[in-house]
């Protein structure tokens, strides 16, 4: 598989986890998260979700050295 080709596996895997985990996160915790979280609180969050998820896939695919 071309370097490309992997490239954009890997965006497209990363969405979908990112997607799948934010919303059996926000099912189980919506209220607790915009209650007790400051709005940046919850941003920095989010943030630092998906590149960790970003991350991972990244390397799985070996897109990332």
């Amino acid at each position: 598989m071309s370097h490309k080709i992997r490239q954009k596996l890997a965006a497209i895997v990363t969405t979908v986890v990112f997607g799948f985990i934010l919303w059996k996160l926000l099912e189980r915790t919506f209220v607790l998260i915009w209650v007790n979280t400051p709005w940046w609180g919850a941003l920095l969050m989010l943030i630092v979700l998906f590149l960790i998820i970003d991350y991972t896939i990244s390397r799985a695919f070996g897109v990332r050295d």
